[in-house]
């Protein structure tokens, strides 16, 4: 298994930067084995990588608020998972970008030298690459930011600032998917806090699990609508 990483600083706003860097479909042109990516959900693509052959695999997007993690499955044969981290920190007059690149399978040499290539050539292209993103997508005229993430600066659940916690999922589900999300959480909590911040655009519903058992919840889930943002944050 591979886990490597890298470190810079750039001078542009944390914002512009994570909203950057979190859209997979601005990594195409760094990583060279990529060659197609399909989006089929709100936090889901299918990628096509090759290497000796093309291979379908399947990109699962988990961001919050300063990090953003593409998990990459291949569908077929060979057998893989990818894992590319990028963590944005405000670092005094400049924005430190920390990224982390995992990776289980075959051609681990092949795969790493990649993602040093694609590492190399995002260092060097990343300026003008910004610059030309935002002045098409107006990215300094933005004054919004996801409902979701505005929830996490302001919930306050046993003194736990969940702000700092790990963010395990976030993505958009129907109603019907809730009860298997929230016995996961439950699961997990056997030794931590985890917590489950559910929302409809309307109301917000809030859990907080701890060592195995339900100590705080928030909301009534029946006032919920069938289209639904789940975000599970954990110590």
């Amino acid at each position: 298994m591979i886990d490597v990483s890298y470190e810079f600083e750039y001078h542009e706003k944390p914002s512009v930067l994570m909203e950057y860097l979190s859209n997979p479909e601005n990594w195409v042109k760094y990583f060279k084995p990529a060659k197609k990516l399909e989006k089929i959900g709100p936090d889901e693509w299918i990628l096509y990588l090759h290497w000796f052959k093309t291979v379908k695999s399947k990109l699962t997007r988990v961001i919050s608020n300063n990090e953003s993690e593409f998990i990459i499955n291949s569908l077929g044969w060979p057998k893989f998972k990818m894992v590319l981290k990028t963590y944005i920190l405000p670092a005094g007059n400049a924005t430190k970008v920390r990224l982390e690149f995992i990776y289980d399978g075959p051609l681990e040499g092949t795969s790493k030298k990649e993602m040093e290539e694609a590492y190399k050539t995002l260092a060097i292209s990343l300026d003008a690459d910004i610059k030309k993103y935002c002045e098409e997508n107006k990215c300094y005229d933005k004054k919004e930011v996801d409902h979701s993430e505005k929830i996490v600066d302001t919930v306050s659940l046993k003194g736990l600032k969940i702000y700092e916690m790990r963010t395990l999922l976030k993505k958009e589900i129907k109603k019907s998917e809730l009860d298997e999300i929230l016995e996961k959480a439950l699961a997990y909590s056997i030794d931590k806090d985890v917590v489950v911040i559910i929302e409809d655009g309307n109301e917000i519903v809030k859990f907080h699990f701890s060592n195995g058992d339900l100590v705080e919840k928030e909301g009534n889930l029946d006032s919920l609508g069938d289209t639904l943002k789940v975000l599970v944050k954990s110590t």
